[in-house]
């Protein structure tokens, strides 16, 4: 039995639950599948964008960036920068936020020219959009990133230390570091702009001791405060 061309829709409607019946229940599957096979297969791929949609913004959301650390200096096995990431991560942020730090290597100094004008031109790029919160430099970069003005001055960030915790300011004041730093009026002053990690408990913890690394911040960091705290972390 046909279903007339042109036939409302209530009519076709009952001539297709009469063609039904008449049928077993396999020849149903396939008359089913037969005619509405691109309809079925809409439906389970909408059903399951929805899943995905549901579960990656409501139930089950990607961690917020808390804070972007670029290891642009020294050497350290990804085992020891993801237990640095973690020790960090447990007493930076609470159980109830949803963030991370992220610690990429955006090396400016390797032995392949390509690659190093790449990095440079990445930092460059992560720093004017202000991605960057904090670096970890060596004495060179250190200096290099200052005069370029890629840095914060930290003397505020130490104030609130100090104000805060003094013990754990005496100890982080011993590996204050300065370097040269243009104001706004072109003039050269000396400001500082790094934190000596050698003597950082948790390096030491995660075996990353003994090299000629720094702390410091991004000028255009928007996560100074967590800055802040995870220098405090580093050194509690």
């Amino acid at each position: 039995m046909e279903t007339p061309v042109g036939a409302p829709f209530n009519e076709k409607l009952r001539l297709e639950i009469a063609k039904l019946r008449e049928m077993t229940l396999k020849k149903k599957m396939e008359y089913i599948w037969d005619y509405y096979k691109p309809f079925i297969i809409g439906v389970v791929i909408a059903l399951l964008l929805l899943f995905v949609l549901l579960n990656t913004w409501m139930f089950n959301p990607s961690p917020e960036i808390g804070l972007l650390v670029s290891w642009s200096a020294g050497f350290a096995t990804d085992e020891q920068i993801t237990d640095l990431k973690t020790m960090i991560e447990r007493q930076l942020f609470n159980e109830n936020e949803n963030k991370e730090i992220q610690i990429p290597r955006i090396l400016t100094n390797t032995e392949d020219p390509s690659i190093t004008m790449m990095n440079h031109q990445r930092v460059i790029a992560m720093v004017s959009a202000g991605t960057i919160d904090v670096f970890v430099l060596d004495s060179v970069l250190l200096e290099v990133y200052s005069e370029s003005g890629f840095l914060y001055p930290m003397e505020g960030m130490l104030a609130q230390i100090k104000s805060s915790n003094p013990e754990v300011y005496e100890i982080i004041a011993e590996n204050i570091t300065f370097s040269r730093y243009e104001l706004d009026d072109g003039s050269i002053v000396e400001r500082i702009v790094g934190i000596s990690l050698n003597e950082s408990p948790l390096f030491s913890e995660t075996g990353i001791i003994g090299q000629d690394l720094y702390y410091s911040v991004s000028v255009t960091s928007r996560n100074k405060g967590s800055a802040l705290q995870a220098l405090l972390i580093l050194y509690t």
